[in-house]
């Protein structure tokens, strides 16, 4: 009589009274929790209140409605909470529970504690399903844990577990995002083993990876895979994940092509797809296609979001087109889409380089109206704003503002603020600036000493140029060819002749090589000494290697030789010039004006 009483109890919690039978409570919670109408937390704490305080506690498995459909929207710790608030209650929970507890766990980035539960199930009794490892692979990887994901695998499948697609698709999202697409490309081609097919999820993942890795070739391999699949129908996913590597690489009508495949298919192209061809055509300055495409997603009902407006916008800015980025801004306030801090500093920067500046630091000011705080970017385009006006104050008083407002000044923003001061020739200030940055932990880099030895040179400063340099050596980082053009450019300033024919005898040494600007710098140098003949050598040196492909260049070889008296020379360049797209500048066709004879100028 005992053991029957028992069993009763045991069978009545589990089912609820009556057998299989329900209650009208949990039946009403259940169709709720089916009908995904649960999309507040506060919904599904009052269910289960209502649920726990039902006499007889109703089943497990309505209890597992409320947990997952809190899961659903995401509200992980309460759904653990609630599990032992379960517990005290005598709820007994099945494997469909810890399932829930362990995805939950993995969700919250805590997998260590997704294997407690995995324990706590085991020790009742219970054995683990292709969802409950499943579940912890896919938390494992998500924490970069693919190593530990693949030896769960393996005990799965040595004890007999059959994986799934969503277990294979989990393992390859894994490896690609750690970058081993190899190995993702490999275990896909293993799925038949364990009788399973790819998907669309596997194929996806794959070509998003290679195009993403600037493998777009290997990408449209495995896309023509795919096709021949006949399991396999494209999704607009794996079309916007091609159409995005194809216009980063430059390859805009191969994009093209792909997008009004795409169409023919039937697939309707989404805001993701739409943007990426968007923002390949701007980076390419095509700027009706992108507004062409921008009015299609338009006609055709497809919501453009911040990023797409961003892109335009951007683009817009950084080719001074701001009236046309106006509109765009002003197009979403009207359309209710919210700019964000990109947006912002688009906007900002593109006010800046027009010269717009007090229109540049309202639009920041404004910020704050949108409950935006400015993060270091948006601060960095200001700052670089007011020092190329030379407005060091306003600048400085920015920089100590962002500082107190808790937001850490990086590289970039020193490297602006020494610019400005070198420019402005505060000395002073800038050392200790630079000072500060290095107590602070903030690492110069190799732009950070051009700023600096170019600001030396150009104030005079030509010793401490070169003790900069050889310290930048000194902590690792190599100079490249802009850095020994600035200190070349300094040491024939100072009229240390010898000392920049050095630096320019290293270049080989250092594995560098020249470039126009170093050829210039060196010649004009040379004429400017009037050592025309080591000018000359120089110049058939350029020539020979093609570096002369410059309009500065020209006008430095042609000017050198004219004040050299060797008028010859210049013409023969001149001439050279012409049959190029470049003109000479204003100062050396009135040097060519006055220098040359009426004769040889009506030969030009």
């Amino acid at each position: 009589m005992l053991l029957l009483r028992t069993r009763t109890r045991v069978f009545s919690s589990y089912h609820g009274s009556g057998g299989n039978r329900i209650s009208p409570l949990e039946q009403a919670v259940r169709d709720e929790c089916k009908s995904g109408r649960i999309q507040k937390r506060e919904d599904g704490l009052r269910y289960f209140d209502q649920l726990i305080s039902e006499k007889p506690v109703p089943s497990n498995d309505t209890f597992c409605h409320v947990l997952s459909s809190l899961s659903k929207i995401k509200c992980y710790s309460d759904v653990i909470m609630l599990y032992k608030k379960m517990n005290l209650v005598g709820v007994q929970p099945n494997i469909c529970t810890f399932n829930i507890l362990i995805n939950c766990c993995c969700k919250l980035g805590q997998a260590n504690h997704g294997f407690c539960f995995f324990g706590q199930s085991i020790k009742r009794g219970y054995h683990p399903n292709v969802i409950t490892l499943s579940t912890l692979i896919k938390g494992l990887c998500i924490n970069d844990g693919i190593e530990l994901a693949f030896k769960v695998f393996d005990k799965m499948t040595h004890t007999g577990i059959q994986p799934n697609a969503f277990t294979f698709n989990t393992l390859i999202s894994g490896l690609c995002r750690t970058g081993k697409v190899g190995p993702a490309l490999q275990l896909q081609n293993k799925m038949l083993k364990w009788n399973c097919t790819p998907d669309v999820v596997s194929y996806s993942v794959i070509i998003d990876t290679l195009c993403k890795g600037g493998l777009v070739d290997q990408a449209l391999v495995h896309f023509s895979k795919m096709l021949r699949d006949s399991n396999v129908v494209p999704s607009v996913i794996v079309y916007s994940s091609l159409i995005n590597g194809l216009c980063n690489s430059g390859r805009l009508n191969e994009a093209k092509r792909f997008f009004d495949e795409m169409v023919c298919r039937g697939i309707s192209a989404n805001v993701i797809t739409y943007s990426c061809m968007i923002d390949g055509l701007c980076r390419h300055d095509q700027w009706e296609e992108a507004r062409r495409y921008f009015d299609e997603m338009m006609d055709r009902g497809v919501s453009p979001n911040t990023i797409t407006f961003s892109i335009l916008i951007d683009s817009h800015c950084k080719d001074g087109m701001m009236e046309d980025a106006w509109r765009l801004f002003e197009l979403m306030d009207k359309l209710n889409i919210k700019p964000d801090l990109f947006t912002y500093s688009s906007m900002i920067d593109g006010l800046c380089l027009t010269g717009r500046l007090q229109e540049a630091v309202k639009l920041f000011d404004s910020m704050l109206d949108r409950d935006l705080q400015p993060d270091v970017i948006s601060c960095n385009v200001l700052i670089d704003g007011y020092c190329k006006r030379r407005m060091l104050d306003e600048a400085m008083k920015l920089f100590k503002k962002m500082k107190q407002n808790g937001l850490k000044p990086t590289t970039v923003t020193y490297s602006i603020l020494l610019a400005g001061l070198y420019r402005d020739g505060r000395m002073k200030t800038a050392n200790n600036l630079f000072n500060e940055m290095q107590t602070l932990g903030v690492s110069p880099n190799i732009v950070t000493y051009g700023t600096m030895l170019d600001g030396y040179c150009k104030n005079g400063y030509i010793e401490k140029a070169i003790e900069q340099f050889e310290s930048m050596e000194d902590t690792g980082i190599l100079a490249n060819v802009p850095i020994y053009n600035i200190l070349i450019r300094g040491l024939f300033q100072a009229g240390k002749l010898e000392d920049a024919s050095k630096l320019f005898i290293q270049f080989p040494k250092k594995g560098l090589v020249p470039d126009v600007v170093t050829y210039t710098i060196m010649i004009n140098g040379l004429f400017r000494s009037k050592m025309l003949l080591e000018a000359n050598k120089l110049i058939i040196e350029m020539e020979d290697k093609g570096c002369l492909r410059d309009a500065r260049a020209y006008d430095t070889i042609i000017k050198g030789f004219l004040v050299g008296k060797e008028t010859d020379k210049a013409l023969e360049f001149f001439h050279k010039m012409r049959a190029t797209e470049f003109a000479p500048s204003d100062p050396v066709s009135c040097l060519l004006v006055n220098t040359l004879s009426a004769d040889e100028l009506k030969n030009l």
